[in-house]
C-alpha cells in the first residue's frame, strides 16, 4: 500500500484491538506515531481501548493529556472511550471526575460506562446510586438494567432488584431473552428460588444461557433434583447443553448422591455431544466419588483420566485415602504427588 490514510491505519489497530491482542496493538500505535501525524477521534478511541486492556492507567492519562491539548475532549465518542478506560483501570476517582466534566455532552452510553465501572469492581451499592442519578438526566437503556442486576447479585440486594424488575415491568420495557437471564440470576444468588423459577417459565423462548442460568441458581440452592429434572426438560426441547450444563447437572448428582447418574451424563459429553470435559467436570466426578466413598470408581476414575492428574487433584485424593483408610490409591497419590 503505497499511501496510507487515517482509515487505513485504524482498520489495521482496529483488527488487533478486536482480538485482544494488546502488545501488538500498542506497538502498532508506535509505529503509526512515527510515520504519521495524522490522528483521529477514532485512533484516539482505539488507543484508549488498549490502555484498558493493558490496564495502563499511566499511558492512558498520557493519552488524556493529548486530547486536551489537541481540541479532542469535546468528541464524545473519545470522552466515552477516556471514561471507559479509568473504569476497566479501576481508577474510579478518575473515572467519576471525567464523568462530572462532560456534564455537557454525556450520554446514555456515558452514564452506563459509569456504572459499568462500579458494578465491575463490585461497588454496588455506588451504582445504585449512579442508577438513581441517571433517572434525572436520561433514560435508562437494557443495557443499564443488566448491570443493575448483576450488581444485585453480587450483594444479595433481593429488594433493590425486585425493584429494578418492578421498574422495568411499570415503564414498559421488554425483557428481553438476556436481561431474563440476568433476573434469573440474581433471584437465583439472592437466595429467591422461587422468583427465579418464576422468570424463566415467563420466557417466551429459551436459550442455552438461559437453561444454564436456571440450571445453576437450582444448584446453589439446593435444589439438586430439580437440576435434574430441568435438565431432561432441556434435551427434549432439542436446547443443545454446552460444558457449563454439565457442570450444573454434575454438582446436582453430588447434591443428590446420584454416582451411577452423573457417570451416564459424564461419559454422554463425549458420546452423545462431542463436548470435552474441562478439568471442573473432573473434579466434581472425582469430589463425587470422595463424599460417597465409592472407592473403586475413584481409583479407575483418577488412573483412566486422559491426563496426569492436577497437584490439587492428587492432594484431594490423598488426603480421602488418609481419612478412609484407602491405602493402595493413596500411596499411588502420594507418589504423584513427590514427582
Amino acid at each position: 500500500m503505497p499511501e496510507r490514510s487515517v482509515i487505513s491505519w485504524n482498520a489495521m489497530l482496529a483488527g488487533y484491538t478486536h482480538s485482544l491482542q494488546w502488545e501488538e496493538a500498542l506497538d502498532f500505535v508506535c509505529l503509526m506515531r512515527r510515520t504519521t501525524e495524522d490522528i483521529d477521534h477514532i485512533t484516539l478511541g482505539l488507543l484508549l481501548n488498549v490502555c484498558a486492556g493493558l490496564s495502563d492507567v499511566e499511558m492512558g492519562k498520557q493519552v488524556h493529556g493529548f486530547i486536551y491539548r489537541h481540541g479532542f475532549s469535546s468528541n464524545i465518542l473519545v470522552c466515552n472511550a477516556l471514561l471507559d478506560m479509568y473504569g476497566k483501570c479501576g481508577n474510579l476517582k478518575s473515572a467519576r471526575v471525567w464523568f462530572y466534566q462532560m456534564s455537557q455532552s454525556r450520554d446514555n452510553i456515558s452514564w452506563n460506562a459509569l456504572l459499568t465501572s462500579y458494578a465491575r469492581h463490585r461497588q454496588s451499592e455506588q451504582a445504585m446510586m449512579i442508577f438513581g442519578e441517571m433517572q434525572w438526566e436520561t433514560r435508562p437503556s437494557i443495557f443499564t438494567f443488566g448491570t443493575l442486576l448483576a450488581a444485585c447479585a453480587n450483594i444479595f440486594a433481593l429488594c433493590q432488584g425486585k425493584q429494578i424488575h418492578g421498574f422495568m415491568i411499570r415503564n414498559g420495557y421488554d425483557i428481553d431473552i438476556v436481561i431474563r437471564g440476568a433476573l434469573v440470576d440474581m433471584y437465583s444468588k439472592c437466595r429467591c428460588i422461587a422468583y427465579a423459577v418464576t422468570v424463566f417459565r415467563e420466557a417466551a423462548s429459551r436459550d442455552v444461557v438461559l437453561w444454564n442460568s436456571i440450571i445453576l441458581g437450582c444448584c446453589h440452592n439446593g435444589r439438586g433434583e430439580e437440576v435434574l429434572k430441568l435438565f431432561e426438560l432441556m434435551v427434549e426441547e432439542g436446547i443443545k447443553p454446552d460444558q457449563a450444563t454439565f457442570q450444573g447437572v454434575l454438582l446436582a448428582c453430588i447434591i443428590e448422591g446420584r454416582v451411577d447418574l452423573a457417570s451416564q451424563y459424564f461419559n454422554s459429553m463425549s458420546n452423545e455431544y462431542c463436548i470435552i470435559p474441562r478439568l471442573e467436570h473432573y473434579e466434581f466426578m472425582i469430589e463425587l466419588f470422595i463424599r460417597y466413598r465409592c472407592m473403586n470408581e475413584l481409583e479407575d476414575f483418577v488412573k483412566g483420566m486422559p491426563f496426569d492428574p492436577t497437584a490439587s487433584i492428587l492432594a484431594r485424593v490423598f488426603d480421602a485415602c488418609k481419612e478412609h483408610g484407602w491405602s493402595r490409591l493413596g500411596k499411588w497419590a502420594a507418589e504423584h504427588l513427590n514427582e
